[in-house]
């Protein structure tokens, strides 16, 4: 009996699970150095020379989180090749807000980035900017996780898949 003929492909669904890991991974990483670094900021403002270590990790993996969502996860609706009706409702209420958590991140990591011309004076700015882009992250991470588990929770032309208890 050949039952694959009516299951969805599983390399696109392995493939989007494997990307939603690494999304998730990265963002634990970006949220692990958002907190030391915020952290270190609030203790030790004047040792500028280890804020800018922190800071320059925390920005490369802060973009390479960025990217990943947009690259891997939202790839699909930006391009309008989503065919899932539920991904679509639930895009079109949620991403222009994620894409503004985006614009605020990428505008912190151009303000930050100690890779050239880089003004030191900035990081007097440091706790308030880290303050704004926290917030903006708790919003993406919320959005982002409800766009994620729709994704989980649906199949190419079908209806979320409601969760039950089941005790076979």
């Amino acid at each position: 009996m050949n039952t694959a003929t009516k299951q969805p492909p599983p390399d696109r669904r392995a493939r989007t699970r494997k990307e939603i890991k690494q999304l998730i991974a990265e963002r634990n990483n970006v949220l692990s150095q958002y907190y030391n670094l915020a952290s270190h900021a609030d203790q030790n403002p004047e040792n500028s020379d280890e804020t800018l270590e922190l800071l320059q990790e925390f920005c490369q993996d802060l973009v390479d989180y960025l990217a990943t969502g947009h690259f891997e996860i939202y790839r699909r609706i930006e391009e309008k090749e989503e065919r899932r009706s539920e991904i679509k409702q639930l895009a079109s209420q949620v991403f222009d807000r994620i894409s503004e958590t985006t614009a605020v991140a990428v505008a912190f990591n151009d303000l930050y980035d100690t890779s050239e011309g880089f003004n030191p004076e900035v990081l007097n700015q440091l706790p308030e900017q880290l303050s704004k882009l926290g917030e903006e992250l708790a919003i993406r991470i919320d959005l982002e996780d409800r766009f994620i588990n729709s994704l989980l929770s649906t199949a190419p032309g079908s209806g979320p898949v409601q969760a039950t208890a089941s005790t076979a």
